[in-house]
C-alpha cells in the first residue's frame, strides 16, 4: 500500500515537472491519468495542474463539475507555488468509472478569472484503457477406461426447462420496468439533481459568509462565479461567460437585475456595499427558484 501511494505521488510530481511555462506564455493547463488503464469501479486518479502569472486568478472545477464518463469520489488540492517561471496550481482528482468502452479520454478546465468574466481553458484529452478480466479454466479430458458392465444412458439436456425460465425471468423483468421504470428513472434524475444543489449551497454559503463578516469583495467575486457556474449546469447555457444584461435576457427578474447590478458595482468599483450580502441572498434565491421549477418539470414531464 504504501510502494502505491508513492507511485502516485511520484508520477504526479513528474505531471507538474513537465510544465515549464513562464510568465508571459499563454496559459495550457496539463490534465493526465496517473496510470494508463482502469478496472470497472475502481479508482482512477487524475492529475490537474497549471503555470500562470501569479497576478492571474484561477479556479479549478469542483465536484460539481461533469466528469463523463467518470464520477467523482473525491478532490485534493495542492497549496501554490511560485517561483521564477511564474505560479503552479494543481489538484487531483479521484474517479471511478463503469463504463465498459476499451479507451475513455477526459479532460478537464481551468477557469481563468476576468473583470468582466470566467474563461474556461481546456486540457487535452487524456486516455486510459480498459482492462478485462476473463477467466476461462480448462476442461479435464476424461480418460477412458475399458468397462465390461452396461453403461447407464446419459439424461439429456431439457431445453424447455431452459426456454421457459428465460421466458419468466423476461416477463418479470419487463413486468417491473413497465410498472416502475419511469419512476425509478425520475427518481435517479432527482438524486443526482438534489446532490448537486447542496453541493452548490454549502460552496455559496461558505464565500457569502466570508464575503459578509469579513466585508471580502475576493470571496464576493467567488460566490458569483460559484452561482454562475451553477446556473450553467443546470439551464444548459454559458451563464460563466454571459454579462449582465444577458443573464437578464434568460432570467427576466426586477430583484435579480437589481441585485446583480449592486454587485457589478462591489466588485468593479472595489467598494463595499452594505446591500452586498442582501444582493448575494438575492442570488441564492433565485438559483434555488430555478432547482425547484426544475424539480417540478421533472416530475411533470412524462418519460417516452
Amino acid at each position: 500500500m504504501v510502494r502505491s501511494v508513492t507511485a502516485l505521488f511520484v508520477s504526479f510530481l513528474c505531471t507538474i515537472l513537465f510544465q515549464t511555462q513562464g510568465f508571459g506564455q499563454k496559459i495550457k493547463p496539463l490534465g493526465l491519468f496517473l496510470t494508463d488503464s482502469i478496472e470497472v469501479g475502481k479508482p482512477v486518479y487524475f492529475s490537474l495542474s497549471v503555470r500562470h502569472n501569479p497576478k492571474t486568478e484561477i479556479f479549478f472545477p469542483d465536484t460539481l463539475y461533469d466528469f463523463s464518463p467518470f464520477e467523482i469520489i473525491s478532490k485534493r488540492a495542492f497549496a501554490s507555488s511560485t517561483d521564477n517561471r511564474g505560479s503552479l496550481d494543481s489538484a487531483v482528482y479521484q474517479l471511478i468509472s463503469f463504463d465498459v468502452s476499451d479507451a475513455q479520454a477526459l479532460k478537464m478546465p481551468v477557469y481563468v478569472f476576468h473583470k468582466k468574466d470566467c474563461t474556461a481553458v481546456f486540457t487535452k484529452p487524456d486516455s486510459v484503457f480498459l482492462i478485462k478480466s476473463n477467466v476461462v479454466e480448462k476442461v479435464k479430458t476424461a480418460s477412458l477406461k475399458p468397462e465390461t458392465s452396461l453403461l447407464p444412458l446419459s439424461s439429456e439436456f431439457n431445453f424447455s426447462i431452459l426456454l421457459g425460465s428465460i421466458a419468466l425471468i423476461i416477463g418479470v423483468v419487463g413486468s417491473i420496468y413497465w410498472v416502475f421504470g419511469q419512476d425509478i428513472y425520475k427518481q435517479w434524475q432527482l438524486i443526482k439533481l438534489q446532490r448537486r444543489h447542496l453541493e452548490y449551497i454549502r460552496s455559496f454559503n461558505r464565500l457569502m459568509r466570508n464575503a459578509r463578516d469579513r466585508n471580502n469583495i475576493k470571496d464576493a467575486e467567488k460566490a458569483i462565479i460559484v452561482w454562475k457556474n451553477y446556473l450553467e449546469r443546470l439551464e444548459k447555457k454559458p451563464f460563466a461567460t454571459y454579462t449582465t444584461r444577458e443573464i437578464m435576457d434568460n432570467m427576466p427578474d426586477e430583484a435579480l437585475a437589481e441585485a446583480l447590478k449592486n454587485m457589478d458595482s462591489i466588485i468593479y468599483g472595489q467598494v463595499i456595499s452594505k446591500n452586498m450580502a442582501e444582493s448575494l441572498e438575492v442570488l441564492k434565491s433565485g438559483a434555488t427558484r430555478i432547482y425547484r421549477n426544475k424539480r417540478r418539470f421533472i416530475l411533470d414531464t412524462p418519460m417516452s
